[in-house]
């Protein structure tokens, strides 16, 4: 066992530097484009566990397609021609897909859901963040004025109210704890523009980290998603929404069939807070965390790698204030196992400010528990 003079001096060597460059140099990651009601009815309400005919999907589109949405936002003046979710796309504009030529304002395209009667509906932070007027087109071929109530650039979330209009079909949350690798899902959206697209495919991977954030956690799928499907749902064979299309890993800046979406679980909890506070308030304790690796874990007399290093301690914040210090592993926190930093940083994160919650944590080798007050995280 080490003594804590000791753990200090390695700790100090090893800090600092999260692992985000898997991918190769010549490729990039493009951003893509509680309590609701649904027409009356709650839009918890499920629909079938599976298509009924013959494997189609056809039933289930015709069913959700309704409450997808394409989302034009007017992001300047300035005479453009159109962007795709707000990016370059490498979309020629000479082609019938490259925009809409000179002589009118810059426009972004994304997509979007309705999740309640009234006209909520989920986007990603990166269409609208930059909107001076929203458009809001429905599958029946209306076009609507819309407005940002509100947005979470840490998750790439917003939320828009469709002005007027209404009541309009709403689709439910599913549950994305329970998607596993090989399920069937598929996307709904306006790839490049072209509104009320399907695509299928099915669960690839989860838990992805791409570098997008620090509440990185996608699910990986291999359904064909584009620039303009960004802030689209992705669905479950049940015809519920796990997820929320956002992002593609591309050496061209087209589809290779590697696609992230944002978890319901996450996205419904920001959602309603931003519903509801028009902000997302997030937790935290006032420390900064480190992977624990195997070579760490030895030198700090572990058995294994689960928990989160702390590699350093605010003065006066609530960790250091409740006793914790740098180098102890968190193991569980609000009686949630913490298998690693990330993990932790998510769980504090979506602790509630002014909560007292119980932390976990291995001290030269001896299991202790501490109790800290959940602070609220600034938005800088």
């Amino acid at each position: 066992m080490f003594a804590s003079s000791h753990r200090k001096a390695l700790l100090g060597a090893v800090l600092l530097g999260t692992a985000a460059g898997a991918f190769a140099a010549t490729t990039s990651l493009q951003d893509l484009g509680d309590g609701f009601t649904q027409g009356g009815t709650s839009a918890s309400q499920s629909f079938a566990e599976a298509p009924a005919n013959g494997g189609s999907l056809a039933d289930m589109v015709e069913r959700v397609g309704p409450a997808v949405v394409q989302i034009e936002a007017r992001i300047g003046d300035q005479v453009s021609e159109m962007a795709f979710d707000g990016l370059p796309f490498g979309v020629d504009p000479r082609s019938p897909f490259g925009g809409r030529g000179n002589g009118q304002p810059e426009m972004a395209v994304g997509s979007g859901f309705v999740i309640d009667a009234s006209g909520i509906v989920v986007t990603n932070n990166h269409v609208v963040e930059n909107a001076q007027q929203i458009t809001v087109k429905l599958s029946d071929g209306r076009e609507l004025p819309g407005r940002v109530l509100g947005r979470d650039p840490k998750t790439d979330l917003a939320v828009v109210k469709i002005e007027g209009g209404g009541p309009f079909e709403a689709i439910a949350w599913g549950d994305s704890d329970h998607a596993r690798v090989g399920d069937d899902i598929f996307a709904v959206g306006s790839p490049f523009g072209l509104g009320n697209t399907v695509t299928s495919g099915i669960v690839s991977a989860r838990g992805r980290e791409i570098g997008a954030g620090p509440y990185d956690d996608f699910l990986q799928v291999d359904a064909p998603i584009n620039s303009g499907n960004s802030g689209g749902p992705l669905f479950n064979a049940a015809g519920h929404v796990i997820g929320v299309n956002t992002a593609i890993f591309s050496p061209s800046g087209g589809n290779v069939g590697i696609g992230f979406a944002i978890p319901s679980r996450l996205a419904q909890s920001v959602v309603a807070q931003i519903v509801k506070e028009g902000h997302v308030s997030r937790g935290r304790i006032g420390v900064a965390l480190q992977p624990l690796n195997p070579e760490i874990a030895q030198q700090l007399g572990l058995s294994d790698t689960k928990g989160a290093l702390i590699a350093d301690v605010e003065s006066g914040g609530p960790a250091a204030t409740a006793g914790l210090q740098r180098g102890d592993v968190v193991t569980a926190f609000n009686g949630r196992p913490i298998p690693d930093s990330r993990e932790l940083a998510r769980a504090v994160a979506s602790a509630k400010p002014g909560a007292t919650l119980s932390a976990d944590f291995i001290r030269d080798g001896h299991d202790s528990r501490v109790n800290l007050r959940i602070a609220e995280m600034s938005d800088s």
